[in-house]
């Protein structure tokens, strides 16, 4: 009776929507009633199990993002909400996936740092016709199935591969004095979706390359020994050792690389396994010296960022190393990165949070190189493209441990470095 007595002059109807506001306060609590003020986002990524060591630090990146636009008031006034799922194989991907839409109700998913997990995951998003977002899985096959719903921010397994083979013939021929046609290379990757993938990707584009390719063998990321694939690597004593391995088997390879008392002239790994800050950490950084990554180029001359894109990657340095006190990974950046495209250009621009008004504003998103704290653009292939979704503008870099340091040293445009 007060709130009717208070409210003279209102509509009988306007009185009780009043009413019923506040009877579902105290009913649902205020929480739960405020809840459609926030913008609810589900993410996939691998926080416990072999690749938790990636998916924390790629997760980082992204709730750094999450952090930043909500300090600055949200995405048209409503901030964003997380909603957290731990996937630390395929099955876990799809079951959080499926749990993320229906019981949580979400409409985009942000994941997953694996190509094997945002594989299956993307799979069910896609069947509820829900937006998946990755952001650090590569493999091409992730992009390659038509889907409508799916955009991947970073770049693919085969242009990460074109880089990788275009570095051997044109840097590292000259290193070893030898003709494309002397040169031995062996390949050997982990025999999930990304090195598979990726594997498929070598392999094809080694047909356009006069190496002598001399040995292919997969093995599982989840191995505890590496010897037997150590002793045949020996026994084929290659001149470019290509790698495909994600952190813990990068490691593994290393060290029993060095047991064995054998080093490739020139070992060719990914920023997935060798080229984290974890990587020179199990290793040591005098047996890092000289290993290349291809993949994200980490090592960001920030000097020739524009204003803008410096301070926000001084503010996301900041707040990481508030939070983990050590410097950025590529995980991170990856993570962070792919995140702040969906927040910050993408969903400002969809009035009504739904799955087709996501869609079609990322279709429209087009950022020209430089504007990105990875220096690429963005502009997504559209559904009728055969890598649908993909970005287009996205590109890869090789880069090598110095001293500790990764820099990166192909290609010549954005090099800090001559390779070693």
């Amino acid at each position: 009776m007060r709130i009717i007595k208070n409210s003279r002059g209102l509509s009988m109807i306007s009185v009780l929507l009043i009413m019923v506001f506040y009877l579902s306060l105290f009913v649902f609590g205020v929480d739960n009633v405020m809840a459609e003020e926030k913008i609810r986002i589900g993410t996939i990524f691998p926080l416990s199990g072999n690749l938790a060591l990636n998916g924390q630090d790629t997760f980082a990146g992204a709730q750094i993002a999450q952090e930043i636009i909500n300090e600055q008031g949200g995405i048209n006034g409503k901030q964003i909400e997380f909603i957290i799922a731990d996937a630390p194989d395929a099955n876990a991907a799809v079951q959080e996936a499926d749990r993320l839409i229906t019981q949580e109700g979400v409409d985009i998913i942000i994941g997953t740092q694996s190509s094997s997990l945002s594989y299956a995951a993307s799979a069910v998003a896609e069947r509820k016709q829900k937006v998946y977002w990755e952001v650090e899985g590569v493999a091409d096959s992730i992009t390659n199935r038509g889907y409508k719903y799916l955009f991947r921010v970073t770049f693919s397994a085969r242009q990460m591969s074109e880089q990788m083979l275009e570095f051997i013939k044109n840097v590292a021929t000259e290193k070893l004095g030898k003709d494309e046609k002397d040169l031995r290379v062996a390949l050997i990757y982990e025999d999930g979706e990304f090195g598979t993938s990726t594997t498929n990707n070598l392999k094809d584009l080694l047909k356009d390359y006069e190496f002598d390719f001399i040995m292919e063998a997969g093995y599982s990321a989840k191995s505890a020994e590496l010897d037997s694939l150590v002793l045949k690597i020996k026994n084929n004593n290659p001149d470019v050792l290509l790698s495909i391995s994600t952190i813990n088997d990068s490691i593994l390879l290393a060290n029993t690389l060095k047991r064995h008392n054998f080093k490739p002239p020139i070992i060719i790994g990914t920023t997935a396994g060798h080229g984290t800050p974890d990587f020179v950490k199990g290793v040591g950084k005098e047996e890092a010296d000289g290993i290349l990554a291809a993949g994200i180029p980490n090592a960001i001359n920030v000097e020739k960022m524009k204003p803008e894109i410096k301070e926000l990657y001084d503010e996301l340095s900041k707040k990481y190393k508030a939070k983990k006190d050590k410097e950025i990974s590529v995980n991170v950046l990856n993570g962070f990165n792919g995140t702040w495209v969906l927040l910050k250009h993408v969903l400002p621009q969809v009035e009504e949070i739904n799955p087709e008004n996501i869609r079609e504003a990322a279709l429209n998103v087009s950022i020209e190189e430089g504007n990105t704290i990875l220096g690429y653009g963005v502009k997504f292939a559209g559904p009728d493209a055969s890598n649908a979704g993909h970005n287009i503008r996205a590109f890869a870099a090789v880069m090598q441990w110095q001293n500790g340091k990764l820099y990166i040293v192909y290609p010549d445009a954005i090099a800090l470095k001559s390779a070693k």
